[in-house]
């Protein structure tokens, strides 16, 4: 398991990672620069977390940043902002929905225990047991947790410690506790429906997409835990016994038992009235506000990319080896400075891990299509010096997906 970690975590280190510009999936005439996203036709009767704003504003940056279109948020759109005889404009309108729940309520756990004394562990129990996992009874001390151990193999472990001493028949003691505790289960989740629309000479809507995007976690209340009943099935005493024998003995879980109940049957769980809406102390502000910015981006993120081209990051292989050794300066993303070095080898002593690596770094610095053009020339003179190398092979089908792509993005932005 060890070695299959290690190798997956060399795998991830041995790539470059650089930024590529994709098509968007649907062609948006070229005469449209200007998107106007209207405010007052975005319906926010379901925005239970108020997050409409931020919606508008965050899909107005976005669609900026990757230079496609100029685009406003307006409350209002009238004619002296646009002339709709000479010039085609774009609206975004539609509906922002969001909202959460908060699910609180007990769970009854019980945990058998073989073994403890006073609450004492040894060293190589204490090791084995994790805080999330502990209970301790009231009347004896005792260790207790939930374990994966067979009840038979616990069993076995404490009775050799015995049978060490000359105790044959002394039976280990076994505790059962019952814990109670309560939990709550956090969720948000936030949705847009959007529609694009041109409007000038002539009216369409290009595309209509709803999306969404969903937050959970369970959260056990802190100081919550409480045993609410112990059974002491063997009181036997151990402590004379651990000083005399000086045997390392610690609670060996019996058996896993987990019971997920209500704690009280007679109490109505759930009311008539819905679920409560996440509040102020139920996820602290600073997470609440990064938990709605990552939902807000990947709500956003499909309506993007269906009418306006995009950025993206790629993560390709890195050839080893090479007369360059150029490896480490792509894997730092300095496909600049890789260039500069491999292309100082003459031509004729490039080996083939060179050819590749110097594709790769006109791939992750590529400014035009002849880059791409280039990048792919390099590609395939690695795989015709070196036939059959896969990673080679990658970079080649790679590279015609770009150039094919390339071509629809000129057809978008030009």
């Amino acid at each position: 398991m060890c070695a299959s970690v290690l190798f997956s975590a060399c795998s991830r280190l041995n790539v470059s990672q650089f930024e590529v510009q994709r098509p968007s999936r649907i062609t948006v005439p070229r005469e449209v620069k200007k998107v106007y996203i209207r405010a007052d036709l975005v319906d926010e009767t379901n925005d239970k977390l108020g997050i409409k704003n931020q919606v508008l504003q965050q899909l107005a940056d976005e669609l900026n940043r990757f230079g496609r279109f100029k685009v406003s948020v307006v409350n209002t759109l009238d004619g002296s902002q646009f002339d709709s005889e000479k010039e085609t404009v774009a609206i975004i309108q539609g509906e922002v929905i969001s909202g959460g729940e908060v699910d609180r309520g007990q769970f009854t756990d019980l945990a058998t225990c073989t073994g403890g004394i006073s609450g004492r562990l040894s060293s190589a129990g204490a090791a084995t047991i994790t805080n999330e996992a502990i209970t301790l009874d009231n009347w004896r001390g005792y260790v207790c947790r939930r374990g994966t151990f067979a009840g038979n193999t616990a069993e076995l472990a404490l009775s050799s410690a015995f049978s060490m001493a000359g105790l044959n028949d002394v039976i280990p003691p076994k505790n059962q506790v019952v814990r109670i505790y309560d939990y709550k289960n956090i969720s948000l989740f936030a949705q847009a429906n959007f529609s694009f629309n041109m409007i000038g000479l002539s009216r369409e809507t290009l595309a209509i997409r709803a999306d969404s995007a969903s937050f959970g976690r369970s959260i056990t209340e802190k100081d919550s835990y409480r045993n609410i009943k112990e059974s002491h099935l063997i009181s036997l005493t151990l402590g004379s016994l651990i000083s005399i024998t000086r045997i390392p003995i610690f609670p060996i879980p019996n058996r896993q038992i987990a019971l997920a109940s209500r704690s009280n049957p007679k109490k109505i769980f759930y009311g008539p009235k819905g679920l409560a809406i996440p509040g102020i102390y139920d996820l602290p502000p600073k997470e609440k506000r990064n938990v709605i910015q990552q939902l807000v981006k990947r709500t956003l993120e499909s309506f993007i990319r269906t009418i306006s081209p995009y950025k993206q990051m790629v993560n390709a292989e890195i050839a080893e080896g090479g007369r360059a050794k150029a490896g480490n300066l792509l894997k730092e993303g300095k496909s600049q400075k890789a260039r500069k070095i491999i292309e100082e080898i003459p031509q004729e002593k490039r080996e083939s891990q060179d050819w590749y690596n110097l594709g790769l770094s006109y791939e992750a610095g590529a400014l035009s299509v002849q880059d791409y053009e280039d990048a792919r020339r390099f590609y395939i003179t690695a795989l015709e010096k070196s036939p059959g190398t896969k990673l080679y092979a990658q970079g080649v089908a790679r590279i015609r997906r770009y150039l094919a792509e390339t071509k629809t993005l000129a057809g978008q932005t030009q």
